[in-house]
């Protein structure tokens, strides 16, 4: 069982941690500090999420717990190199490379548009992701390896970061012409009633987004304005989000003061796995991700705050509530957080003069004001709905490791290897969060920070693990990565400053950017069609034209029961083609219920030969259907529709 594999693994992890812990030469003044008692609170909290895999495993479980333990290590054994004050990192390079470093970049944006250019329908190749790869490294090292002296240079590095990462965004949100994901159907559904029907309709039709109507509005608008379809209207959606690292760039410079950690940060928030996710999948949130980002900053900003601020703020808290639920509730919890972070500051710290915080209490006691009285509205009491939900997923589903093992047969090395982007992130925004926390380097606006970023990865991961669905905490880590990539980006620097020489610090940065930026791209989150690796592990929620117009004949030329996967029956034809069907279901033993799809036409689409499907069983599970199903279908049904990507069989 791969479950009892973790728990054996699990054990091998600690007994190594703690002999390095053993082994390693580290300084016991470097202990004794406030940074370093962190890192002996995060080495202690790694060795306890590590030993949970006794009794539960999953891919984070597995990694989270020693990837802590290490980083912490790491940084008390090195944290005399780390917390080194210099201004560059002895990367100067002279005219001739950093004009090959450039012209390097820019052979990677050709290739990767030629070859997309040129490769077959829905798919993009491998050398396409190799060589964004490459180009985010190119621009990596340009950035970490340039003084910019004046705001041209740096108008061009945004430009070049902002470039890459439309290429690769775009080339992922036009891979088919139907929405790409699951929600997105239902998000330009209601757009589609906004151009035709205008609002008078709304809360009989959408009863739900009626009250989060801003992005649908936006796109509307953008639709009439331009006379251009629905799904390139949502494109536009994408297009704010990847703008809004613009922000991302000003709130690090903020925070750091430094241009490089920003420009950095900006590089690695554009390559951010769930990031790129909701680019691509444009939904409400997707809006709400880039609105957030900046009330982060203006939450952040160090000049006085005028009046004309304090408007535009509270017209941003306007702007979050309504456009939706998860990141309003995000929102509040950041702005609670980061005041009490900065309270929290002075007590570490012990200053003599206290700090204010960074904003009066009674911004978060309007913004919980606004909340609940949108949430309450009589015409759609989300505030009621949620508290309800709550109740009972605490009292029916939540217990200490209730949730479901993720894990699958596929084994460690597929799940690992989705994340693993993720991991190195971890790794040093754990080193550039103890770097700043470090009494030299601290400040009021970097602890504040930390300890919402703190809150933040609590909920994202303990609440999954007592079972707690509710507040859909798989969405939180695009909102995490606005204010953690910063630190990402410092601990990043920091780190380079442990290699003594030129050479070892370039090879270090082209390795971890290269590597790092490839899984991003490549994962299930940013990639379900992903040509590199997980094809059993990847959803994919892409509908071919040949497809579509496959289950465009069935629902004109049948009028009896329909069977697919569920998915499908949701998104093409319950919203779509406006078609009710119905799920491949699963019997007692788990089996395809075969019984069930006598007397019904069945679809069946080639991507289930590779890619899991959702079924309807106990919570809908994913299943490979495989070619046991596909040659089930061939021996006792008649195919009467064709489409080489699906088929109907009656």
């Amino acid at each position: 069982m791969v479950v009892l594999f973790f728990k054996d693994v699990a054990l091998f992890i600690i007994l190594t941690t703690l002999f390095i812990f053993i082994v390693r030469k580290i300084n016991k003044q470097n202990i004794f500090t406030i940074d370093g008692v962190f890192a002996v609170i995060g080495f202690l909290l790694g060795l306890f999420i590590t030993s949970l895999n006794f009794i539960y495993s999953n891919n984070y479980l597995i990694t989270i717990g020693p990837l802590m333990t290490v980083a912490c290590l790491l940084y008390l054994r090195f944290s005399n190199k780390l917390l080194t004050d210099k201004k560059d990192l002895n990367l100067s390079f002279d005219v001739k490379t950093l004009k090959l470093i450039k012209i390097l970049y820019w052979i990677c944006i050709s290739v990767a548009l030629i070859t997309y250019h040129h490769a077959i329908p829905y798919y993009r190749p491998p050398i396409f992701f190799i060589s964004i790869s490459v180009g985010i490294t190119m621009l990596g090292l340009e950035i970490m390896g340039s003084k910019f002296k004046d705001n041209s240079n740096i108008f061009k590095i945004i430009l070049k970061i902002l470039l890459i990462s439309l290429i690769l965004r775009g080339s992922a949100y036009f891979i088919s012409p139907y929405p790409v994901g699951s929600d997105p159907w239902g998000h330009a559904d209601i757009i589609n009633d906004f151009i035709t029907y205008g609002t008078s309709n709304l809360h009989k039709t959408h009863p739900y987004y009626s009250n989060y109507p801003l992005m649908h509005l936006q796109a509307t608008i953008t639709n009439l304005i331009g006379n251009i379809t629905i799904k390139e209207s949502m494109s536009i959606i994408g297009t704010i989000l990847i703008l809004s690292t613009i922000i991302a760039y000003l709130l690090a410079k903020t925070i750091t003061g430094n241009v490089n950690i920003a420009l950095l940060s900006m590089l690695l928030l554009n390559f951010a796995d769930f990031h790129i996710r909701w680019s691509t999948e444009v939904i409400a949130m997707t809006f709400g991700i880039a609105i957030y980002t900046m009330l982060l900053y203006l939450t952040m900003k160090n000049k006085k705050k005028g009046p004309i601020y304090k408007v535009f703020l509270i017209l941003i808290l306007f702007m979050i509530v309504w456009t939706h639920t998860i990141t309003s509730f995000i929102a509040l919890v950041s702005v609670v957080s980061l005041y009490f972070g900065s309270i929290i500051y002075n007590i570490i710290y012990k200053k003599t003069i206290l700090k204010k915080p960074l904003y009066s209490y009674m911004f978060c006691i309007l913004f919980i004001i606004i909340l609940l009285l949108h949430w309450m509205d009589p015409k759609y009491p989300f505030f009621e709905s949620i508290i309800t939900g709550l109740i009972s997923s605490v009292s029916s589903e939540a217990g200490f490791l209730g949730r479901d093992i993720t894990l699958t047969d596929q084994g460690i090395l597929n799940s690992i290897m989705d994340i693993f982007g993720f991991l190195i992130y971890i790794f040093f925004g754990i080193i550039g969060c103890l770097y700043s926390l470090s009494k030299k380097h601290a400040n009021q606006r970097k602890v504040s920070m930390i300890f919402m970023l703190v809150v933040l990865y609590f909920v994202f991961f303990v609440f999954p693990v007592m079972g707690m669905r509710d507040i859909m905490p798989n969405r939180w880590p695009a909102f995490i990565y606005v204010g953690f990539i910063l630190f990402v980006g410092t601990g990043f620097i920091q780190f380079i400053s442990i290699f003594k020489n030129k050479q070892q610090k370039i090879f270090f940065i082209i390795l971890i950017l290269l590597v790092s930026s490839f899984f991003m791209i490549t994962n299930s989150s940013t990639n379900m069609d992903s040509p590199i690796y997980g094809k059993n592990l990847n959803r994919k929620y892409i509908w071919q034209q040949s497809e579509i117009s496959l289950f465009e004949k069935t629902s004109i030329f049948y009028s009896g029961s329909i069977v697919t996967d569920l998915q499908t029956r949701y998104r093409p034809f319950e919203i779509y083609l406006k078609r009710d069907a119905s799920i491949y279901h699963l019997t007692i033993d788990e089996n395809i219920n075969w019984d069930y799809m006598d007397n019904r036409l069945v679809i069946w689409r080639e991507t289930s030969l590779t890619r899991s499907l959702q079924v309807h069983g106990y919570r809908n599970p994913h299943i490979l259907l495989g070619n046991d199903f596909k040659n089930y279908l061939d021996e006792n049904f008649n195919c009467i529709f064709d489409t080489r990507g699906a088929r109907a069989y009656i």
